[in-house]
């Protein structure tokens, strides 16, 4: 098997273990804040748990592209060694948090440390041509769909055996094992170092990047369509709770807790289970009809989608839908790697990779934020969250049809995206 067999191999079972991992803990985290912590007042938690959820996203989207120039210059398979070891130290201590700012410290940790989808990414695409990037990236996609979709009942599961603060070890755990197959599995040839300094190769190389306009602007619309994707993510399992649980499971499980568990599981589950079906076609799609036209089609689909959630009645119709937008969100990430992909050097993938990684960790970030306070303005103490899918359908309608006008830019400037 050639570098870039291995390498693919080594890569798509450690996206796999730390996603389980990391999704094990984030659908449930607002439900371990209000538990953890006894907070009622549904405005300061809607805080707190928009704050500790977006918190690691910023710090990692804030220090990524310094820890993709680092990999550009030291290698790929160091960085994402790294990055899973961060994980898996930042949250075993979790559990041993005092105070909401105390775990808001640990997560802000977690996210600085972290990033390593980019380096991963880079590492099993360095030795496939880039007509192939866009189902190669599409099958790591799926790898990583495939953890989120195991890790909710994983989670659920474990707080049922060994109480809420187990899923925090789980994640370590996985996370450690990740670390240690790509240490075991992965290869790679690092050429000799530049002479020049990190810093100022960093800055060049930034400056190189943002001075092509059509990846400028890529960046600022994969913001906004991860802005509009993530600002419900975290207050899922509120609104889970609010419309009720499954029927089937309430009459199933022993205790209202892990029903209601196992529903949040299953809104997160049938989104990944979706992404495991779709990614690779969206990434077919990509390498024939370009990635920019595809990422305009799945931001139009998916505001069309957000409308409609805002007004479901019942757990099934929100199911229901949470499947349709995950099949249209399914091809996000991979589509705009690809994009990246098409546009950079292979010298500068992994910063490239890593500024379009950073993107996703603002827009993950910022979004929980975001619709925090859009459910709470002008409720007077309580929150809607049904007019946070609102806000986030118009932002996902903005970047889709942004997606068509660079499309019409790149195609004018004779740039192939």
């Amino acid at each position: 098997m050639d570098s870039g067999g291995r390498n693919f191999h080594a890569v798509w079972p450690s996206l796999f273990a730390t996603s389980m991992g990391l999704m094990a803990f984030l659908p449930v985290l607002v439900l371990y804040v209000q538990e953890r912590f006894g907070i009622d007042d549904p405005v300061e938690l809607a805080f707190w748990g928009s704050t500790i959820y977006g918190v690691a996203p910023f710090c990692a989207a804030v220090v990524g592209p310094l820890w993709g120039g680092l990999g550009d210059r030291v290698g790929k398979k160091p960085m994402a060694i790294r990055a899973n070891l961060a994980i898996a130290l930042s949250t075993a201590l979790m559990p041993l948090a005092p105070t909401p700012l105390v775990l808001l410290l640990m997560r802000s940790l977690q996210g600085a440390l972290a990033g390593y989808v980019a380096p991963a990414m880079a590492l099993a695409t360095a030795e496939a041509p880039r007509a192939e990037h866009g189902v190669l990236i599409a099958r790591l996609q799926v790898a990583m769909a495939v953890g989120s979709f195991c890790g909710p009942p994983l989670g659920a599961l474990a707080t049922h055996f060994g109480g809420r603060e187990s899923i925090f070890w789980v994640t370590s755990a996985l996370s450690g094992l990740a670390a240690l197959w790509l240490h075991l599995r992965a290869v790679e040839t690092v050429g000799p170092r530049a002479a020049t300094s990190f810093l100022r190769d960093f800055v060049r190389s930034s400056r190189e990047l943002l001075g092509n306009h059509v990846f400028a602007w890529l960046l600022l619309l994969v913001w906004l369509l991860r802005l509009g994707q993530n600002m419900l993510e975290p207050f899922v399992a509120l609104f889970v709770r609010e419309l009720g649980t499954w029927p089937w499971l309430a009459a199933a499980c022993s205790t209202p807790e892990l029903a209601l568990d196992l529903t949040v599981a299953a809104a997160f589950g049938v989104l990944a289970l979706a992404q495991v079906g779709f990614t690779t076609r969206w990434g077919r799609l990509a390498d024939r009809f370009g990635p920019l036209r595809c990422l305009a089609a799945l931001g139009i689909a998916l505001a069309v989608v957000l409308f409609a959630s805002a007004v479901v009645a019942t757990i099934g119709q929100f199911l229901l839908l949470r499947t349709l937008a995950a099949i249209v969100m399914a091809g996000s990430m991979a589509l705009a790697y690809a994009a990246a992909s098409k546009r950079v050097d292979d010298r500068q993938r992994t910063l490239a990779f890593s500024m379009v990684q950073s993107c996703m960790q603002l827009g993950f970030a910022f979004g929980p934020v975001l619709g925090g306070q859009v459910a709470v303005a002008a409720a007077a103490g309580a929150v809607n969250y049904r007019r946070t899918f609102v806000a986030a359908a118009l932002l996902c309608l903005v970047a889709g049809v942004g997606m068509l006008l660079l499309r019409r830019l790149s195609t004018r400037r004779g740039a192939a995206l």
